[in-house]
């Protein structure tokens, strides 16, 4: 064990959090702030909080090293990106707590854990021209970098990376009075599950201190505080239903994947198209509006008919027409209301045409699992709202179709509109021109008179009863697409033959999840259709209409600890680990509050399906420093514990005398599991009772896998086997020193080496096999 930092920080820091792949450390402090630092103590980037007052309950890293699971006690969990700190996904749980006397605060986000499978899944390895969909679609270009967009692309690059692996991952959260959050990839949302199902208790209400996972996800462990009575109870869990469907899993999930990836490019889109048609028309507008408003009621379509039939400007016209709008401003207006339109219908028609269609081909694929109950049933998939979100994207793309429609009509009549203004104010001005340019066409005629019908829509916004009530004026049809409301203007589509074919033959509609009419959403704009499909595609995958613990069943529940002081939750340490080459579940815990306790310890083994356990109590001694001045049945407090690996318990302890020191403790699992004993896992007895044996293990341990920590008073303990590293927080919040666990006994020899020279130790560790397994030197 190697020093290789210590470190003073301006703010009190809390929890602490290794990445298993890369050397980076997560860092959450009292002012709800999360840090990641590099080994060597380099800031990588600082998140604040949400909102204020608001701090972190609880971390955990993706698998892969590329995102944390961050929960806030706000009930609030954001997935971040390692590299960016962009929010990739973000979840609010204190609306799920539907319960008057319990509210968010109470509960927050106890716990998160994060586990990956072990094994690949033969469906993301082995090649299906079926599934490969680029095959039948286009591939959607990025959004258009003309206008900037809301969304950041590293979104969609952080949404691939989720679902393009080749294992599978778990994220489990813990919220409420015993609810746990299941997400495959921490993106598709699987379902909820709470305790009280599982442990047939309906009034039961509970905090859930850890869960685990077992490597195969057959079976999960969750320790957790039964609020009525405040002890801690151990449940098994019986999740073969993860294991046994986890191509299925996948599958869905990748398809999830691909349908948010569209959804998101499709808001990329719509930002830009709304942005386009705000910065070009924004100024006429204003203008138009503020004419509408020196005018009666329906007077701007008037006064124009008037001049198109007339000749004569009214005099509120002229005086706009020459002084407001002007010639060259009429140009200028012209060529940029052209831009406009072409920037949009380019968007339409390149942009939302083609994850329109991508969306209807996806979800057919997802409707086609649905027909495959024995196989996707337990996912909660229900064909019915598969259909209806197919629905909802036929529905947009037709709603697509109809605004390129509408911009083509627009483009034509507003040419004609313009160059007729254009004519008007140089007769006004009695500037000699070219008859080519005056001239106009009864064809033109034409389409300024359907321009102009219609062409008020002044809408009265506030009070009813307003003496002076603000005007609204909407400039032209393209407008109200853009808008999140009704269409004031609708097209008229009654000669259109598909329409008319479906009110003769109205028997086609009966029952048809195929040919379906559109009049529903003919009110609709674009805005509110994308609305629509989005609200569709989450009620698929919407975790409340799903009832997952019906395949959860419990293995056993045992009550583990006594709580009669009534300790609060927060005073216990709580450390989970799976032990895949033994195929058991390790777990420690302390009550800090009560320094004299021991050190409770539980290993249960699955293997082959049949459940043992043992237990013990143990702790530790002032004659392991071996020294005669000690008393040696003098107890060492315990400050904090952590499983390093499958090997290896960490413990910091406080040191027998020196009170400004502690004492770092690599505690071998082989000695703990030798001096523990047996018990009925179908026990309904108080597991640690007053007759389990309390083992001192400072005799039984070698002096090389302990340390004591000068001037370092210790309170909590973070540590990482598959890094070989550990970092200890000091009792004030305000100092840490980060340690490398040695591996090569020749580096023991000078502690004094350079340490650069570790940083190749630390990386080439990853790639060691973990079959070989070295002891831990200090």
């Amino acid at each position: 064990m190697r020093q290789m930092e210590e470190k003073h920080v301006a703010n009190k820091v809390d929890l602490m959090v290794w990445s298993n792949r890369l050397d980076l450390l997560a860092l959450s402090n009292f002012k709800g702030e999360v840090q990641v630092h590099r080994l060597h103590w380099q800031k990588v980037w600082n998140l604040p909080p949400p909102k204020d007052g608001v701090t972190v309950q609880a971390m955990a890293w993706r698998p892969d090293g590329k995102a944390l699971a961050i929960g806030y006690s706000s009930g609030t969990v954001c997935i971040v990106d390692i590299e960016d700190k962009e929010i990739i996904d973000k979840y609010d749980f204190a609306c799920e707590m539907t319960e008057e006397l319990y509210s968010s605060n109470d509960y927050g986000i106890p716990c998160i854990s994060w586990t990956v499978k072990s094994g690949t899944l033969e469906s993301a390895l082995e090649y299906n021209l079926y599934d490969d969909a680029s095959i039948f679609l286009l591939k959607a270009p990025s959004p258009s970098t003309s206008y900037k967009s809301q969304v950041p692309e590293d979104t969609t690059k952080s949404l691939k990376e989720s679902v393009d692996n080749t294992q599978l991952s778990m994220l489990m959260i813990a919220f409420g009075s015993g609810s746990i959050y299941l997400s495959v990839f921490g993106r598709y949302p699987y379902g909820i599950i709470h305790l009280s199902q599982i442990t047939k208790d309906e009034c039961g209400e509970y905090k859930i201190l850890d869960i685990k996972l077992s490597d195969d996800f057959s079976v999960m462990q969750v320790l957790y505080l039964e609020k009525t009575s405040n002890n801690i109870y151990l449940s098994v869990v019986n999740t073969s239903v993860l294991s046994g469907f986890a191509e299925e899993m996948f599958v869905v999930a990748t398809r999830h994947g691909q349908i948010v990836e569209l959804l998101s490019h499709l808001d990329q889109t719509m930002v830009s198209i709304t942005e386009a048609w705000e910065h070009i028309l924004l100024e006429m507008d204003t203008k138009m509006a503020y004419y509408a408003s020196s005018v009666p009621e329906g007077g701007v379509s008037a006064d124009l008919l008037e001049l198109l039939m007339l000749g004569v400007p009214s005099d509120e016209l002229e005086l706009f027409l020459l002084q407001e709008l002007t010639a060259k401003g009429l140009k200028k207006f012209g060529n940029s209301v052209e831009l406009s339109y072409s920037t949009i219908q380019k968007l339409v028609l390149k942009q939302l045409n083609i994850v329109g269609q991508s969306l209807t081909y996806h979800l057919s694929e997802l409707r086609g699992l649905t027909r495959v109950p024995d196989r996707y049933k337990v996912l909660g998939l229900e064909e019915k709202m598969v259909t209806e979100a197919i629905k909802a994207s036929c529905a947009f793309l037709n709603k697509c179709l109809e605004l390129q429609q509408v911009i083509d009509v627009s483009m034509r009549n507003y040419k004609a509109f313009f160059r007729w203004l254009f004519v008007v104010i140089v007769r006004l001005l009695d500037e000699q021109t070219s008859s080519e340019i005056v001239k106009i066409t009864q064809q033109e005629l034409t389409h300024i008179a359907e321009f102009l019908y219609n062409f008020d829509n002044v809408q009265v916004e506030g009070s009813e009863h307003s003496s002076e009530k603000p005007v609204k004026f909407n400039l032209e049809r393209l407008g109200q697409y853009l808008l999140d409301q009704d269409l004031t203007i609708l097209p008229d589509d009654e000669d259109n033959p598909w329409h008319k074919f479906l009110r003769e033959n109205s028997c086609l509609l009966k029952d048809n999840d195929t040919i379906f009419p559109m009049m529903d959403f003919k009110k609709f704009s674009l805005v509110q259709q994308q609305h629509y499909l989005k609200n569709a595609v989450r009620k698929i995958f919407n975790v409340k209409d799903k009832d997952v613990g019906k395949y959860f069943s419990i293995l056993y529940n045992l009550k583990c600890f006594d709580n009669p002081n009534n300790v609060s939750s927060e005073q216990f340490k709580v450390s989970q680990m799976f032990d895949s080459s033994e195929e058991r579940f390790l777990t420690a815990f302390i009550d800090t509050e009560n320094s004299t306790e021991a050190i409770c310890f539980m290993a249960v083994s699955i293997k082959e399906k049949v459940c043992s356990s043992i237990a013990s109590k143990f702790f530790f001694t002032s004659c392991l420093l071996n020294d005669s001045d000690y008393v040696q049945d003098k107890k060492l407090q315990i400050l904090d514990l952590q499983f390093y690996s499958s090997e290896y318990l960490s413990v910091l302890v406080k040191h027998p005398s020196t009170n400004d020191s502690s004492i770092f403790i690599q505690v071998p699992i082989k000695i703990i599991i030798e001096n523990s004993s047996e018990f009925n896992i179908k026990t309904k007895s108080l597991v640690f009772n007053e007759k389990i044996l309390k083992v001192n293990l400072s005799p039984l341990i070698e002096s090389g896998v302990f340390k004591v920590l000068e001037k370092m008073d210790g309170f909590r303990i973070a540590v990482s086997g598959n890094r070989k590293v550990a970092v200890v927080l000091s009792k004030s919040h305000r100092k840490v020193r980060v340690f490398e666990m040695e591996i090569d006994g020749e580096e023991e020899e000078d502690e004094t080496l350079d340490t650069t020279s570790l940083s190749h130790t630390t990386h080439d560790s990853v790639n060691r096999s973990t079959e070989h397994q070295e002891d831990i030197i200090f």
